[in-house]
């Protein structure tokens, strides 16, 4: 059979009208967002960090704390307990009853809802009547839980007083002043917690210290990550958009709060009247980042002040990240056991003091950091308290100039500089949570 090749050969004009066909969809390609990979979002500060991210971070799959690790800290509870003659720990939904208990995810309101731990090791439920199924159904951790309900006709704390016959408690330090009023309404003898029962969450088991490892190396890696894609001109709000989405796609967004400061807003350690994120980072000036999140209820808390590789700051500022960076060491050097938290602020503020910039370093060393944010032992300058092995504490020295003192130093502008990373003592020392320190702005 003949084929016709006039028939089956497209003309020129054929030709022409499917190349403009072809250019047509390529250019309408190149308007649809992300569908060839040149939409500026395809490369946005959050994409370029998350894809550098996935090439070097820390795991994440870290056990939660088991079931015996709660029954053994309430057991630590109840013989504390009775070695200081108290019948029962009184709290509301806290830290403290998601430490002993796994129970934190109660909304608290004008009814009691009460938590307590009794001296023989038990633990009993003080609760609205019409609230008792709602809060049986919460995953507590107890081998012996009982439930006195209240009415709303009735006193809630003459119900507890009746049915329990406690007359000495401790309350937790995150009880609010309507309970105690109503307990010692009732005639209980109310103590505040005492130190022997708050050194008991203060110390850390090594479950929880592998959660806390965790969550802060993490938290570090995202900081590394986004420094080497971080660019001039990049608006603040980009920039913690970016960072919380590295958490976000980890699974650990639910938990994520940022401190991001440009230049001379970082001279407020933790901002302030700023805009609502559209300024955009500038050549010369530093990028405070104070981020965190939490794995398991544990937290990270971690600052860097870093610079785009792209950007260079001036003597002057570079130094003054120097002298952080040594008040840091300073402070290490002295987080041992038996160390007081005041002597271990003093290591930290002797160092920029001597160098002359001791009136800018305007907060405390550190604080405890656990299932909060800020826990005991706080390292300040009035804290006697010892430091004790399986402390988890924060070091986080810096200087803070504002624009107007600025002025008066021969600078231009304000600035801040801050360090942070969490440390745990341990018999032999202490021991980085970050894994590793900041080496230098280019290298958080």
């Amino acid at each position: 059979m003949e084929v016709d090749h006039k028939q089956t050969e497209p003309s020129k004009s054929s030709s022409r009208s499917k190349d403009a066909c072809v250019r047509s969809i390529i250019i309408c390609l190149l308007r649809v967002p992300g569908a060839i990979g040149n939409d500026p979002v395809t490369h946005s500060l959050a994409t370029r960090a998350h894809q550098r991210w996935m090439k070097n971070h820390t795991s994440l799959s870290v056990p939660a704390i088991p079931r015996a690790e709660f029954l053994e800290r309430q057991s630590k509870l109840c013989h504390v307990l009775q070695d200081e003659n108290i019948d029962a720990l009184i709290a509301e939904p806290s830290a403290t009853t998601l430490y002993y208990a796994n129970i934190s995810s109660y909304e608290l309101s004008e009814r009691p809802f009460l938590i307590l731990f009794t001296k023989d090791c038990g633990m009993t439920y003080l609760a609205p009547k019409f609230e008792v199924g709602r809060i049986k159904g919460m995953a507590a951790v107890s081998d012996s839980l009982e439930i006195v309900e209240w009415a709303e006709t009735d006193s809630p704390y003459l119900t507890l007083l009746n049915q329990t016959k406690l007359h000495n408690v401790m309350v937790d330090d995150a009880t609010r002043y309507m309970i105690i009023n109503g307990l010692t309404s009732v005639g209980m003898k109310v103590r505040p917690m005492s130190a022997t029962v708050r050194a008991i969450r203060a110390a850390k088991s090594d479950n929880e210290v592998r959660i806390l490892e965790a969550i802060n190396k993490f938290t570090v890696d995202v900081i590394r990550a986004i420094q080497k894609e971080l660019t001039i001109g990049t608006p603040r709000k980009e920039l913690e958009s970016a960072l919380k989405s590295l958490f976000v796609r980890a699974g650990v967004g639910e938990g994520f709060w940022a401190i991001v400061l440009y230049g001379p807003q970082a001279a407020s350690p933790h901002g302030g009247n700023i805009d609502g994120g559209l300024e955009k980072l500038k050549g010369g000036e530093f990028v405070l980042i104070d981020i965190g999140s939490t794995l398991h209820g544990y937290g990270s808390d971690v600052t860097r002040t870093i610079l785009p590789d792209s950007s260079v700051v001036s003597q002057e500022l570079w130094d003054k990240w120097t002298l952080v960076h040594d008040s840091q060491s300073a402070a290490i050097s002295n987080m041992y056991e038996n160390k007081t938290c005041s002597s271990v602020d003093e290591a930290s503020r002797s160092t920029i003091r001597a160098a002359g910039w001791g009136r800018y370093y305007t907060h405390r060393l550190g604080h405890g950091l656990g299932l909060e944010m800020h826990e005991h032992p706080y390292l300040n300058g009035a804290n006697d308290e010892r430091l004790s092995v399986g402390n988890v504490v924060t070091n986080e020295p810096g200087i803070y100039v504002t624009t107007e003192q600025a002025g008066t130093i021969g600078l231009d502008k304000g600035f801040g500089v801050r360090i942070e990373d969490a440390v745990l003592v341990t018999a032999g020392g202490p021991r980085l949570m970050t894994g590793s320190r900041a080496k230098s702005p280019y290298e958080p």
